[in-house]
């Protein structure tokens, strides 16, 4: 029988089996079922664990330190998972003294994590960083000085086009004609009640009263309570409830995130091919539809906040700014276009004068 253990590599070699400790390389007793084998093996495990554990007074002990916070513990699920990626990209340099981590080596880290992972990893990164800066200088884990503060982000390229865009009347009617069972019901979640792709999947038929939807967001962990618009109602009285989530796959089991993107990709580049909606179209892009769309109708930013569930007014900001420009600018126009109809109407108003003849 072949003995497997973690940690353990096993070596054959001229018809004998030797075992090593996979981390040290330092070889292990011939029977891996005796006590010696067995008392050496966790030796070396606890000393591999006892060297990797973080030092006082660096990067490594702060995370570590506001991983066990309570600061930590009370974050939403979604954003421990974003977080816990950030500090694993970070672990590399867990070793890093405090007293190393100024202005410029912040900024070193920012930059790096752009040149390996794009933009909104390293801007993400940037305020990670900040947040556990902060908390650390109120423990005294941290310099009195966030090193990270007043560090700017990387502005966005202004050719880029905007992430996550609008949806027009088109597309949407396209994608919801497209869709078809448990797909069309998740993405009618996106589309009339604004959810995050998380939300969807996660979203059960508790939520739903038959007339109103109330759930607590993943991301934020802020509650929700929305009434349905009438075709959100139709999509949901009518379909089948074989699972205690909303979202169902095919074969009625309840949907992954993964599982949801995926098939939601698929759906958008076969119309991208029809010539029915354009380039860039996403989930999430729903959630800025209805924020641009409230706006536009003269909306204001508490009903951004209550429908997107948004804990922050400055959350919602972005979504009357261009509705404010758009009212601007129509103003503007009517403006001119009336001073030109006035004009206009003088002249018609006007005696014509009379010819002199020479």
């Amino acid at each position: 029988m072949i003995v497997r253990l973690q940690g353990v590599n096993r070596v054959r070699a001229k018809g004998r089996v030797y075992y090593y400790h996979r981390k040290t390389g330092t070889r292990l007793p011939d029977d891996p079922r005796s006590p010696e084998f067995l008392d050496m093996l966790a030796r070396l495990e606890a000393l591999r664990a006892a060297d990797n554990d973080p030092k006082a007074g660096t990067l490594g002990a702060l995370i570590a330190a506001y991983r066990s916070s309570p600061e930590y513990a009370r974050l939403a699920d979604r954003t421990r998972h974003d977080y816990d990626l950030v500090f694993n990209y970070l672990k590399p340099l867990d070793r890093m003294p405090m007293v190393q981590l100024d202005t410029a080596a912040v900024i070193g880290i920012r930059d790096k994590a752009f040149a390996q992972k794009k933009r909104r990893f390293a801007n993400y990164v940037l305020q990670v960083l900040g947040v556990i800066l902060g908390w650390g200088r109120l423990h005294k884990l941290a310099p009195v000085s966030n090193p990270a503060h007043g560090i700017p982000k990387i502005p966005r390229p202004r050719d880029l086009p905007r992430a996550n865009r609008p949806w027009n009347d088109a597309e949407t009617d396209a994608v919801l004609e497209a869709a078809q069972g448990g797909l069309r019901v998740a993405i009618s979640l996106a589309v009339y009640a604004g959810m995050r792709g998380g939300d969807i999947v996660r979203v059960t038929w508790a939520a739903y009263d038959g007339s109103v939807l109330e759930w607590k967001q993943g991301k934020t962990g802020g509650d929700v309570w929305l009434p349905c618009l009438p075709e959100l109602k139709i999509i949901l009285d009518t379909a089948p409830r074989t699972a205690t989530t909303i979202a169902t796959q095919q074969n009625g089991r309840p949907m992954t995130e993964w599982g949801l993107r995926r098939a939601f990709r698929t759906l958008t580049q076969r119309l991208m091919r029809e010539g029915k909606v354009s380039p860039g179209l996403t989930l999430h892009g729903r959630r800025h539809t209805l924020g641009d769309k409230l706006m536009e109708l003269g909306g204001d930013l508490e009903m951004v906040r209550a429908v997107l569930g948004q804990r922050s007014m400055s959350a919602s900001m972005h979504y009357s700014a261009g509705a404010s420009r758009k009212r601007a600018a129509t103003a503007a126009v009517h403006l001119l276009a009336n001073a030109r109809r006035t004009v206009l109407q003088n002249s018609t108003d006007e005696p014509a004068k009379p010819r002199h003849r020479h």
